[in-house]
């Protein structure tokens, strides 16, 4: 009876690491995460965006994709499974939304979050 509880004993261990091992493996789209806001700007794309960029962390790289009515600044990364950030802008004319998404972003108090809702309204 003790090997058999020993047996049960080691699945379950194995398979409780394997689940949580696996959901730490799964790195979803930044664009899936909850960690969001969204709004709208009257800056252009390019003042709007380089207010987020300084509002960022000296350390974080930032790639800017896209031109004209549609821009993304992605933070560390441009797969959006890997980057820690992303700023989306659209829009002609005078008004422009922004969305803007951040992995974790309770590390550093949704930070980029912070900077993008700041930045439509300065």
């Amino acid at each position: 009876m003790k090997s058999f509880r020993s047996a049960a004993g080691a699945i379950l261990v194995s398979a409780v690491f394997t689940i949580l091992m696996g959901g730490c493996a799964h790195n979803p789209d930044v664009r899936e995460g909850h960690d969001y806001t969204f709004g709208t700007t009257d800056k252009s794309p390019p003042d709007y965006l380089g207010c987020v960029k300084g509002e960022l962390q000296r350390n974080a790289t930032t790639y800017e994709v896209g031109s004209g009515d549609s821009v993304q600044l992605f933070v560390d990364s441009t797969d959006p499974t890997t980057a820690n950030g992303l700023v989306e802008v659209h829009g002609a004319g005078t008004h422009h939304q922004f969305t803007a998404y951040q992995r974790d972003a309770w590390y550093d108090h949704g930070r980029l979050l912070d900077a993008a809702l700041m930045c439509s309204k300065a």
